[in-house]
Formats: structure tokens, C-alpha cells, sequence
């Protein structure tokens, strides 16, 4: 790894970093201080499963979800859609960036011109999106238990490491994908455009595997289907089949990512 190339990377994204660590944590702060008031009115969770039905909670990522749980709670409204399409596009946006968007603009050229191996150059770039990914995790986890030693709202410590390491599991799966689409294409765009409708795509699967019995297999090809942060805050259980799907996907797209560009020309 190349120290000067991994501190750029994060330095040129430092204020983005900010902006969404500022939106996390609103967000954030604004579901758990809304908690306290669904969990002492058990009149108000009647009236919004009744108003919600089960077609609208899986359009949000909330079928089979409580809202009288800490965890079903923040997966209704919070982690299962809302915090995958902040972290999601967030990650996209650097991969993008990272690979095709610094051949487009001619930056990759210069960079391998330099005393530095494709082999650094690209691992670097990845090893930068995954702790970009990661502060991103670490704040959604921090912010969470912060806010709820502010409102009284009991955040299990544990709870919340165990989905530290679950959000960095399927942000490094979704920022995986876009390094492969970054690693095999030239500019920006394409590479957001492309990672982002695999996304749509694999909510659209898994929201039509949970409507229609017919088609519940779709469910099974969409990440959406392995993510479970109700289980994670309610159970303090992370899924083998999450381990093992968010795991070998991290690690298929960063090889054929980096063997992609590898083969590649730059110029």
C-alpha cells in the first residue's frame, strides 16, 4: 500500500465524509428520539401497522418487522431502506472516482508515471473506499448509542458493535461491486449509474420475493435479503448466511476488480 496515494484519496473526500457523517447522525437522532413515544403509546404502533400494511413495510425493507422492538423500529425506518441508500451511494461515489473516474479525467495516468505498480495503486484506492466505509459505519453505530443515552433509550453497547461490524460488511459488498464497474469502465458516471441500478435492481427482486409467494427465489440473488439489523439489535445475532454472502461478495468483486484493471488501458 502507498501511504501518500491512501491519505489523498481520504483528503480530497474529507468534506463529503463530513456531510454524511452531519446527515447520519440527524437521521440517526431523529428515529431515536421519536422511539420513547411509539414505545409508551402502544396505541400508535395499532395505528401505523394499520396505516403501514404489510405491502408499504416491505416496500421500506420492514416485512416481518415490529414496531415495538428497538431493532424492527430502526429496520422500519431507519437501517433496512434509508441507511443503505446514504452508505450505499456514498461508497459508490469514491469507487467511482477511484478507478474509472481518475482515468477519465486523466489523474491515473499521471499517478502511474510515477515509481508506483498498478498492483499499489489499485489496492490503495480500495483500502481508502474501505475505510471510508468504515468512519461511515462507525458513526452510524456511535451516533445511535449516543442519542440514546440522551433520550433514554436503551442501546445495547453490544448490540451496536455487532452491527458496526454488519454495516461494514455490506458496505464493503456494495462498495466492492461499484470498484469492479470502476475497475472495467472509463468515467464516473457510468460506474454510479450502473452501480446504483444493480441496487434498485436487488430491491425491486427483494421487494417482489416478499409480495408474491410466486417469486419469494428473487429474494434470495438480493443483498436486501441477507441484511437483518432487527436481528442484529434484538437477537445480538448476525446471520451465518450474512457472514457468508456479504463475505465472499467483498471479496469476488475487489479480485476482479483488481484483476480487471490490471488488464486494462489507462491512456
Amino acid at each position: 500500500m502507498n501511504w501518500t496515494i491512501f491519505k489523498a484519496s481520504l483528503a480530497l473526500r474529507r468534506v463529503s465524509l463530513a456531510w454524511y457523517a452531519v446527515g447520519i447522525t440527524a437521521y440517526g437522532w431523529m428515529i431515536i428520539a421519536f422511539f420513547p413515544l411509539i414505545e409508551q403509546n402502544p396505541e400508535y404502533m395499532d395505528i401505523a401497522e394499520q396505516v403501514w400494511g404489510e405491502d408499504l413495510l416491505a416496500a421500506f425493507g420492514g416485512a416481518g418487522l415490529e414496531f415495538n422492538t428497538l431493532g424492527g423500529f430502526l429496520g422500519i425506518e431507519y437501517l433496512s431502506l434509508m441507511w443503505i441508500l446514504i452508505v450505499g451511494a456514498a461508497v459508490i461515489v469514491f469507487a467511482a472516482g477511484a478507478l474509472g473516474g481518475a482515468v477519465e479525467d486523466g489523474t491515473m495516468e499521471v499517478t502511474l508515471s510515477q515509481p508506483v505498480s498498478r498492483v499499489k495503486v489499485a489496492l490503495t484506492r480500495y483500502l481508502s473506499m474501505a475505510a471510508y466505509a468504515v468512519m461511515l459505519c462507525l458513526v452510524t453505530v456511535v451516533s445511535l448509542y449516543l442519542t440514546g443515552l440522551l433520550h433514554g433509550v436503551d442501546v445495547p453497547l453490544d448490540a451496536m458493535g455487532l452491527l458496526f461490524v454488519a454495516c461494514t460488511l455490506l458496505s464493503l459488498a456494495i462498495g466492492g461491486l461499484a470498484f469492479f464497474i470502476s475497475a472495467m469502465t472509463t468515467g464516473k458516471g457510468r460506474t454510479i449509474s450502473v452501480s446504483l441500478g444493480v441496487i434498485v435492481a436487488m430491491y425491486l427482486a427483494d421487494l417482489l420475493g416478499n409480495l408474491n409467494d410466486d417469486y419469494s427465489w428473487l429474494s434470495n440473488i438480493s443483498l436486501f435479503h441477507y441484511w437483518q439489523p432487527n436481528e442484529v439489535i434484538d437477537d445480538l445475532v448476525l446471520a451465518s448466511q450474512t457472514w457468508l454472502v456479504f463475505g465472499i461478495a467483498s471479496v469476488l468483486f475487489f479480485a476482479a476488480g483488481m484483476y480487471a484493471f490490471l488488464r486494462r488501458d489507462v491512456v
